[in-house]
């Protein structure tokens, strides 16, 4: 069995790729061919015996790929912030042109090598096409690429994800510390499925839930809360 992890770089990425790798399976992590740390990812993904794929964010040179390495399960955890988006000089609607746009890609991409992947998507609680926040609405839209892509799917809806960043995110960690609190008092008054579904998580219980939804039989689900602990 092979994963091909998009989005190998991020915070969740990272995690999907480590324990792929412990659990033996073969473990493919894309890469940006331009990233400025492109060898420091060669020898961090290398030493966990995961191999180092570089293909340009193109289709028909990721449906080539794809076709190549037919893998069983594609990872999508590919995403931006403003700031990282703003080193890259993505200009416009960041999450429509990253978000959405690469989730566009990949699915045309994985369609046209004619292979059958089961696209295990992370997207966001509160994603929906008509969300008030660009970010979620662009999740919305994405969700909305994978159900349609006729391959076997699972998206993850999870809350704050908490842990270290490269890139801090202080208001971030105060919201899980906050929210957290007012979500164990809730589920005291029987508030248990509100806490269960917006109580922060980390990377690895997250990255755990993704490899196993990704490899369970049931697919084609969308899953949050206590689903991906």
């Amino acid at each position: 069995m092979s994963a091909l992890v998009l989005g190998a770089t991020g915070f969740v990425g990272r995690e999907v790729v480590r324990q792929l790798c412990v659990r033996g399976t073969k473990t493919v992590a894309h890469v940006r061919p331009d990233s400025s740390k492109l060898e420091t990812w060669r020898t961090t993904f290398g030493s966990l015996g995961a191999s180092v794929d570089t293909t340009p964010w193109e289709a028909p040179a990721l449906a080539a790929r794809i076709r190549e390495l037919d893998p069983a399960q594609i990872y999508i955890l590919i995403g931006t912030t403003r700031s990282r988006a703003k080193a890259d000089a993505v200009a416009g609607d960041i999450y429509e042109k990253v978000d959405l746009g690469l989730t566009e890609l990949t699915v045309a991409a994985a369609k046209a090598a004619e292979r059958k992947p089961r696209l295990v998507y992370l997207s966001s609680v509160g994603a929906g096409r008509g969300a008030r926040s660009a970010y979620l609405s662009a999740r919305g839209k994405a969700e909305d690429v994978i159900r349609a892509s006729g391959l076997p799917w699972v998206i993850a809806r999870p809350s704050i994800i908490t842990g270290e960043r490269e890139e801090g995110r202080l208001g971030e960690k105060s919201a899980a510390v906050v929210g957290d609190g007012l979500l164990a008092v809730a589920g005291m008054f029987g508030g248990r499925k509100l806490r269960d579904r917006y109580r922060s998580t980390s990377p690895d219980v997250l990255a755990s839930a993704l490899i196993r939804l990704g490899e369970a039989p049931q697919h084609d689900r969308v899953l949050d809360g206590s689903d991906l602990r």
